[in-house]
């Protein structure tokens, strides 16, 4: 990977503002998992920690009342997405708890500042340029080990969340883990508004589930085995599945107040729980 000179700036938020056989027709699916995302086991504890991002184009002010509340918005969403994620998985006889609340745990939010345009990812290398500016700023500001240790986390995901509004051309994404990469550290990067829409807690939880393993259902993906004839059958199936659709199935709209999509047995077998 090449590396981009960066200057970076990172302050603690709070300082800042107070082999599963589903269809005979189609295909015996991946099991076991989390072997494809920098989080281990999904049962257990995971802290997420977030980190508001200012970059060249779109930028954060505690300032501004309408940050303020995306920010704000940002934190109940999270909230909403740990505990569905924490129902789900329980619902499949596994445990997990998912810390998100950067408000009352002032040491899981920060804020970056970086010098390039994190929304331009029309290559490759863009994706790798950002990915080397986020972990540079991990590894410069946060003490990952002492955070699992604090709050006897298992694992540690990074949501990099971006002020972007309707003109914003990226979108919302978790690059792949795999064995020797740079860094351990997996990132979710988040942009508040894409495709035109805020983005929604089912979103949320999609990309977090991406650390844990989880592949999108809704495009080919031959290293887990996803083809053409497995998204119809997905789509027949299981057309409610989180990493089919983030859209409620009834009305096909966002929904901000809680998630109605599941995590149904492809995906539970991807993530290890059955």
């Amino acid at each position: 990977m090449n590396t981009y000179a960066t200057h970076s700036v990172c302050k603690t938020l709070i300082a800042l503002f107070t082999a599963l056989n589903m269809f005979t027709n189609y295909v015996s699916f991946f099991t076991g998992g989390n072997d494809r995302g920098s989080a281990g086991d999904i049962n257990g504890t995971t802290i997420v920690i977030t980190l508001f991002v200012s970059d060249v184009e779109y930028g954060w002010s505690v300032k501004n009342n309408e940050d303020i509340e995306r920010i704000d918005n940002v934190n109940e969403y999270l909230s909403i997405a740990g505990d569905y994620l924490e129902e789900q998985v329980s619902n499949y006889g596994g445990e997990a708890e998912f810390i998100t609340d950067f408000i009352t745990h002032e040491d899981l939010a920060y804020y970056v500042r970086v010098d390039r345009n994190m929304e331009n990812v029309e290559f490759e290398r863009d994706y790798d340029a950002n990915d080397e500016v986020m972990w540079s700023n991990i590894d410069e500001c946060i003490d990952v080990d002492y955070l699992k240790e604090k709050y006897q986390a298992d694992n540690a995901v990074f949501l990099a969340v971006f002020n972007t509004d309707v003109n914003n051309p990226a979108i919302t994404c978790t690059r792949n883990w795999y064995p020797g990469m740079e860094s351990d550290n997996e990132i979710v990067f988040l942009y508040y508004i894409d495709y035109g829409m805020v983005n929604p807690p089912a979103v949320y939880a999609h990309e977090i589930l991406h650390t844990f393993s989880a592949p999108d259902l809704y495009t080919t993906n031959p290293e887990f085995g996803i083809t053409q004839g497995t998204i119809i059958g997905i789509q027949n199936k299981y057309p409610n599945d989180i990493m089919l659709t983030c859209s409620d199935l009834g009305t096909g709209d966002y929904v901000y107040d809680r998630i109605t999509n599941e995590i149904t047995e492809i995906t539970a077998s991807y993530i290890g729980l059955i």
